[in-house]
C-alpha cells in the first residue's frame, strides 16, 4: 500500500464526524430532503392525496399546503415584506389559515404551487450563498442555518406523510437530523442532555438514562410520537414528552 493511500484510510469519511451546522453546507441535505418529497408526491394519485397524514387533521395535500405556506414565509424573507404577512393568531393561526385557503385548490395546483414557491427561494439562497445572513422574524440570521432549520422541518414532513426511504438513506437521515435537533434544542434555550453513538442515543431526562434508537429520540425531539409504529415505543416518547 502506498503511503498516501495509507493517509487516505486514515482520514474519516463524512458520515463520521459530528456534524456542526455552523460549518457544514446544509444544501446537499436540504436538496435530497426536496427531491425526495418531489418524487414521492408527483406519484400520488386522488386517494393518496386525501389520505390521513400524522398531522392531526389534516391530509396529505394539507401537509403540502402547509409546505407551501413555509415558502411564502421564506419568500417575505427574501423580498423584505415579513412585515405584510398575517400573523394575527400566532404561529398556529398562520399555519392553520394557510392550510384553509387552500383546501379549495386541486392536488396538482397545490403540487405546482409549492414548487414554484421553492424552486424561486432556493434559487435565491445560492445567489446569497451560504455564508450570507438573510432577514427573518427574529431580526438577521446566518442562511447556513436557516437552511439546516429548513431541511430539518421537510423531514419532519416527510415522516408525516411517510415518504419512503430506503433503510440506509433513512440511517443517514436520522443522524444529521439528531445532530441538528440537539443544536437547535440549545440553540433555543432549552438544551437536550443526550449524545448519539452510532445508531443510538442516550438521553438523560429526570435523572434517569434512556437507550433509544434514532428513529424514537427523532419523534422525542420533534414530539412527533405518532411517526412511530411500535406502541411500546410511542407509549415511551409520549411518557417523555409529558415530562420535558
Amino acid at each position: 500500500m502506498m503511503p498516501s493511500q495509507r493517509r487516505r484510510l486514515r482520514q474519516p469519511t463524512a458520515s463520521a464526524r459530528p456534524l456542526d451546522p455552523r460549518r457544514a453546507n446544509p444544501f446537499p441535505v436540504y436538496d435530497r430532503e426536496i427531491r425526495r418529497l418531489r418524487t414521492y408526491l408527483g406519484g400520488l394519485d386522488s386517494r393518496k392525496w386525501s389520505a390521513r397524514s400524522h398531522c392531526r387533521g389534516w391530509s396529505v395535500q394539507d401537509v403540502v399546503a402547509h409546505l407551501s405556506t413555509d415558502e411564502v414565509y421564506n419568500q417575505a424573507c427574501l423580498d423584505g415584506t415579513l412585515e405584510q404577512l398575517p400573523f394575527s393568531g400566532g404561529l398556529n393561526g398562520w399555519n392553520g389559515r394557510g392550510v384553509r385557503v387552500r383546501r379549495s385548490m386541486s392536488p396538482l395546483e397545490v403540487l405546482q404551487e409549492w414548487e414554484a414557491r421553492q424552486e424561486r427561494v432556493r434559487r435565491a439562497w445560492a445567489a446569497i450563498g451560504v455564508g450570507g445572513r438573510i432577514p427573518t422574524s427574529i431580526g438577521r440570521y446566518p442562511l447556513r442555518l436557516q437552511v439546516w432549520h429548513l431541511a430539518q422541518e421537510y423531514g419532519i414532513h416527510a415522516d408525516d406523510i411517510e415518504v419512503p426511504l430506503s433503510p440506509r438513506e433513512r440511517r443517514a437521515q436520522l443522524r444529521w437530523r439528531v445532530a441538528f435537533g440537539l443544536f437547535a434544542a440549545r440553540e433555543e434555550g432549552a438544551p437536550v442532555d443526550a449524545e448519539m453513538t452510532g445508531n443510538h442515543v442516550r438521553l438523560r431526562h429526570r435523572a434517569a438514562d434512556h437507550d433509544l434508537d434514532l428513529e424514537t429520540f427523532i419523534a422525542y425531539l420533534t414530539n412527533r410520537p405518532q411517526q412511530l409504529k411500535d406502541p411500546r415505543q410511542r407509549a415511551l416518547v409520549r411518557r417523555l414528552g409529558a415530562t420535558r
